[in-house]
């Protein structure tokens, strides 16, 4: 199988490229031949993938954080059509960044022989993605998620951890600026139309998709979340104060959040979620990116990508 490695050498606070030389022999291992690549800017590994896939890739495995995986992921569809640039090829994934969320809902660790053993042994199976547009100063951009889409204090968070110093790691950044944005940001007034239905209204501190069950370096904020059921879990945080906002973030940590007073989810297909007019920006994560602001539509992709892990 033609595989290439794409790494992000400034994953895990610089140490991935500092280590690299050491554990290479691990990937080969397992993985048997293959291409490397070191990433050096962001969206790189996002035109190397689409690249690679276009000359007959058939694997790519990345090797960094949740963003590592967004740009990876991103590039096996062309956002011109929407379609897969070589359907049935495989994405495995080694966490190795700040969060490294979308690797706990497959229960990985940071044992690096363990996780490459289990992308070897994989029968890759599809699982599914969330298509996203959502607006930029150039106009609507469309991009997929892999693990988690949301907008309004879930982008704020992420905002002020790609800002922030990388090397506490964890949960740690994230903590530090769910405490921050909760005390600053306002609730938006917002129109939602979910699954093509009715137009509604809400007063909204966050909305997301999940496909994944963990975000912001290990909440917890999707239990009942699965890769490959073809829906999507909605959540929404209403406008509660900040000490209770505060609150139903850290139950997050310990799966409890939709258990708190203000919170709901829905099990869903799609859902337009719109600022009325007059709302500051309403800032759209997308797996721990943070490339625009609401209007955003999140929809499900079933079975878009084939997986090993």
């Amino acid at each position: 199988m033609k595989t290439l490695v794409l790494v992000n050498p400034a994953s895990a606070a610089g140490r991935t490229g500092r280590d690299w030389a050491a554990f290479e022999s691990n990937f080969h291992k397992h993985l048997g031949d293959f291409d490397v690549h070191m990433t050096h800017a962001p969206g790189e590994a996002t035109t190397v993938a689409r690249a690679a896939l276009a000359a007959g890739t058939e694997r790519i495995v990345a090797v960094g954080g949740d963003g590592t995986n967004h740009e990876v992921v991103n590039g096996f569809f062309d956002p011109a059509t929407r379609c897969a640039i070589r359907p049935g090829a495989i994405f495995g994934f080694v966490p190795r960044g700040t969060g490294g969320d979308f690797g706990r809902t497959f229960g990985l660790g940071k044992d690096l022989e363990s996780v490459l053993a289990r992308i070897e042994a994989s029968p890759a199976r599809p699982i599914d993605l969330i298509s996203c547009t959502f607006t930029t100063p150039a106009g609507l951009r469309w991009a997929v998620s892999i693990n988690i889409a949301s907008a309004g204090q879930g982008g704020d968070v992420v905002a002020r951890v790609n800002r922030g110093p990388k090397w506490p790691g964890g949960a740690v950044p994230f903590a530090i600026a769910v405490v921050q944005g909760t005390w600053s940001l306002k609730p938006w007034q917002l129109r939602l139309v979910v699954d093509d239905g009715p137009p509604e209204t809400a007063l909204l501190r966050n909305i997301g998709t999940a496909n994944g069950q963990f975000q912001g370096g290990g909440m917890q904020v999707a239990p009942q979340a699965r890769v490959d059921d073809g829906i999507l879990e909605l959540m929404a945080m209403e406008d509660v104060s900040p000490l209770n906002a505060a609150r139903i973030g850290f139950a997050a940590y310990n799966g409890t959040a939709q258990n708190q007073k203000g919170v709901w989810h829905r099990s869903i297909r799609k859902v337009l979620v719109e600022p009325l007019p007059g709302q500051p920006p309403m800032l759209v994560e997308l797996d721990g990116e943070q490339p625009g602001v609401a209007p955003v539509t999140f929809e499900v992709m079933p079975g878009a990508l084939r997986l090993a892990v």
